[in-house]
């Protein structure tokens, strides 16, 4: 006869287990990733056009950016999408955010590194993705330009301070 109580019992300690391995996963992780000495320190991503990403290609190699564009296609095989923006296209890698839901033509951020291809053609290696549909990209960019203006101001002013 079956204790009616077996099944509840047997998902108790199921979930006592899973939290003690969360637990011990999470501890231990962190402590192998102080061990080796690496510090996981995202970037929020500077942000740019796709064309500044086209043009600094190599500058960019490697560090954090943030860019807005229409998604025009998508390879579930390669895990490749493509946006496009004022006329140009960057390719994206989107291993990192699979499964991919957004749907074709809808107005995409990414926040991810810049990684040269083998012919040494940008692309972007995404981990973050949000639809931005119902953006105003004209407004979009003209605040992107006073946000630039601010900082080099900030900088000069930064600058102006030190020498004094």
């Amino acid at each position: 006869q079956r204790n009616k109580h077996s099944h509840f019992s047997h998902f108790s300690i199921f979930a006592f287990a899973k939290i003690n391995l969360r637990q011990y996963l999470d501890k231990h992780f962190v402590c192998l990733l102080s061990s080796l000495g690496m510090a996981l320190r995202l970037q929020a991503g500077r942000i740019v056009k796709i064309g500044e990403v086209l043009s600094e290609g190599e500058s960019l190699e490697g560090k954090a950016v943030r860019t807005v564009g229409k998604l025009v296609s998508y390879d579930i095989a390669s895990c490749k999408a493509v946006i496009s923006s004022d006329g140009l296209t960057l390719t994206v890698d989107t291993r990192l955010l699979e499964p991919f839901g957004f749907k074709l033509h809808s107005l995409v951020q990414f926040i991810g590194e810049i990684d040269l291809e083998v012919n040494k053609v940008p692309q972007l290696v995404a981990r973050v993705a949000r639809c931005v549909d119902g953006l105003d990209l004209r407004l979009y960019n003209e605040a992107l330009v006073m946000w630039r203006q601010f900082l080099e101001m900030q900088k000069e002013g930064m600058e102006q301070h030190e020498e004094n």
